[in-house]
């Protein structure tokens, strides 16, 4: 039978499960590859596998499951609230993992018995970062959990952030807290401190989502009589990835800070509070018994033997009880990062383009700037992440207000006639780089972080009669337009909005938004460095909804300079989990082989996997003009919001 291992990412909306077929080599030697494995074509013969032997083809997802689920409705219209029931979670963690046993027949290791062809051999956990959830004495949720975007600790926040400005070692405990921002966690445990006294005195334990989701796996609220009377010798656990996003954990001294954390609560309760932080390739646990039998891998009324020994040198135990080890988990980000093959400092960085911007990648040192989060990742680096709030938001705030049915429309109520984001990019790539002299500043979100400008807001700036009027005059786009080739809905019917200005104002925002995150990667670079132990990618993995945009894409690349790759799997934290739990079970059965091989690092073993991008490999141009006009438009950029908001700096 064949190894299979699931990831599982337990998001904001929902949660989502893939079940991973390792790389062939993954139970070898570690590979001297120096990069991932990139693909970029889904035929089997793109991994060096016979299109006959599709069946058992290794480095492959065989299936995947999701379940949906919500916010908890805020009657009270709090504003900044943003919670959820833990209890959603462990529904939709059940429901994915029995949609996936069933599905591909999964069978438990040493089941002998089993016919099926496929054995679960490991699981592996991402969760949304920041989430507060706070346990009592039973490991039960006290209250529901605070999200990362709930931002009522905002108070908090700022009394975290100035905390540690005097006394002695005032400047090295400014530059290490002064990243706290609302939705992290520990401004939610000041919050809870002072605004429910009595829910946080009954706190045993202050968890993350991730951290929660793998100590019920272990089973703490199973009902049977060994898990009654075991269940308060199991601990929670968590990695160094997802605790450098609680706001007290040091990942630069590897440790929490516990003169924060008594700061924060002087009684202690909360420094003891906090989950024991495994390395990258620990087992923090193994899935129990009943929940074995909850997801079909085990049937009839067998009476579980001690089952969640971390430290346990062998994957199988010595009964006849079958061991699935839970690896140590952690944050979605640091997940998706080993998912799309970001491991390396000086390779490649992700840029994930949604309602806001992210961009995070591997350094070998911390970040130095505040306006970037001193993340770590999953492997035992480092992963700074630097977020934009204004991404594509802006582009679809500007489809609704300067597109409307426009001419050749028959109603302009009819959802069929209004503009979509490819027609608008047609219209936007009439236009030449840098706009005519037009800039658009993208700051329509309250609160941008980078820079750290919480007060900017957007402006349209450098209008002239002349650039209105090359505006006016751009004739309209048609299937035939040369601009128009390579550009998504080539297909799209040939009209204008009754604006004339909608599609260059729509480049000018694009292009803004371009600069704003070129300026972010530029503030990585200066944060961590540029030499050799510092944030150098060479090339920007580009997920997200904005990625598919072409006409962006090129736009990306021409201005950062740098090389464009696009992930194929969008559910990427749950194929980094399922990496994750893959490597440490690899382990695990190195350390107890009598050859005694020595031990895959978590970076190895994800280079060692097939990851599947598309064909297209967007390079800068060359162009001298266009890197002229890039280069002069984002100088221009720089010029106006520093003029507007640069006081604002931090």
């Amino acid at each position: 039978m064949t190894d299979v291992f699931i990831g599982i990412d337990v998001g904001t909306q929902g949660t989502k499960a893939i079940a991973y077929l390792p790389a062939a080599s993954s139970s070898k030697s570690p590979s001297s590859t120096s990069s991932p494995s990139f693909s970029s074509n889904s035929s089997s013969s793109s991994i060096g596998i016979n299109n006959n032997q599709e069946k058992h083809q290794h480095g492959r997802i065989l299936a995947r499951a999701s379940a949906t689920y919500s916010l908890l409705p805020n009657n009270d219209n709090i504003a900044g609230r943003a919670e959820q029931d833990p209890n959603d979670w462990i529904a939709a963690v059940r429901s994915v993992l029995r949609t996936l046993v069933t599905d591909l027949g999964l069978a438990p290791p040493s089941s002998p018995s089993s016919s099926s062809k496929y054995v679960l051999s490991g699981i592996g956990i991402s969760g949304q970062q920041h989430g507060m959830v706070l346990l009592d004495s039973d490991h039960r949720p006290l209250r529901p959990a605070k999200l990362w975007c709930d931002v009522e600790a905002c108070r908090e926040s700022e009394w975290i952030r100035n905390a540690f400005t005097t006394g002695a070692a005032a400047g090295k405990e400014t530059r290490r807290w002064d990243h706290v921002l609302p939705g992290f966690t520990s401004p939610k445990v000041l919050w809870t401190i002072r605004n429910e006294p009595e829910i946080w005195n009954r706190v045993r334990w202050c968890c993350l989502p991730h951290d929660y989701v793998n100590l019920v796996l272990r089973g703490v609220h199973d009902d049977d009589d060994y898990a009654r009377e075991h269940s308060n010798t199991i601990v929670p656990t968590t990695d160094r990835g997802d605790a450098s996003g609680s706001g007290v954990f040091d990942p630069t001294a590897n440790r929490y800070c516990t003169e924060l954390a008594n700061a924060i609560d002087p009684s202690g309760r909360y420094a003891k509070s906090l989950p024991t932080i495994l390395d990258p390739l620990d087992i923090c646990g193994n899935l129990s018994f009943q929940w074995m039998k909850d997801v079909g891998l085990i049937n009839g009324d067998s009476r579980s033997p001690s089952h969640d020994n971390a430290t346990s040198s062998s994957t199988s135990s010595s009964s006849s009880f079958p061991t699935i080890p839970i690896s140590a988990g952690s944050g979605d980000n640091m997940c998706s990062a080993l998912g799309v093959g970001c491991v390396k400092p000086g390779t490649s960085a992700v840029l994930s383009l949604g309602t806001s911007g992210t961009i995070f990648g591997v350094s070998d040192s911390p970040p130095t700037s505040t306006t970037v989060a001193p993340f770590a990742d999953a492997c035992g680096n480092y992963l700074p992440l630097a977020c934009v709030m204004s991404c594509t938001g802006v582009l679809e705030s500007v489809l609704d207000s300067f597109f409307d049915a426009g001419e050749g429309s028959s109603c302009e109520e009819n959802d069929d006639e209004k503009w979509t984001h490819e027609e608008a990019t047609k219209m936007a790539s009439c236009h030449p780089p840098g706009c005519y002299g037009i800039t658009f500043l993208p700051y329509l979100t309250p609160g941008e972080r980078t820079p750290d400008w919480p007060h900017a807001s957007g402006a349209i700036l450098g209008l002239t009669a002349s650039n209105m009027s090359l505006a006016s005059k751009c004739k309209r786009p048609t299937e035939e337009s040369t601009p128009l080739d390579n550009v998504d809905g080539a297909n799209a019917p040939p009209r204008r909005p009754a604006n004339p200005m909608a599609g260059l104002l729509y480049r000018a925002a694009m292009e803004g938004i371009t600069y704003l995150l070129a300026e972010a990667i530029s503030t990585m670079r200066r944060a961590c460095g540029n030499d050799d132990d510092g944030f150098r990618p060479d090339r920007l993995l580009v997920v997200g909804g904005g990625s598919r945009n072409a006409l962006w894409r090129q736009m990306l690349a021409d201005v950062s300079r740098t090389e464009l790759r696009f992930p194929k799997e969008s559910d990427s934290a749950a194929l980094g989990a399922a990496f994750q739990a893959g490597a440490a079970v690899a382990n695990v059965e190195r350390r107890s082989d009598n050859e005694r091989r020595r031990e895959v690092t978590m970076e190895e073993y994800v280079l060692e996997q097939k990851i599947e991008m598309e064909d297209e490999i967007v390079v800068p141009t060359l162009d001298e003009d266009t890197i002229l006009l890039y280069r002069e438009g984002r100088e221009r950029y720089l010029g106006h919001a520093t003029k507007l908001f640069g006081n604002e700096m931090t």
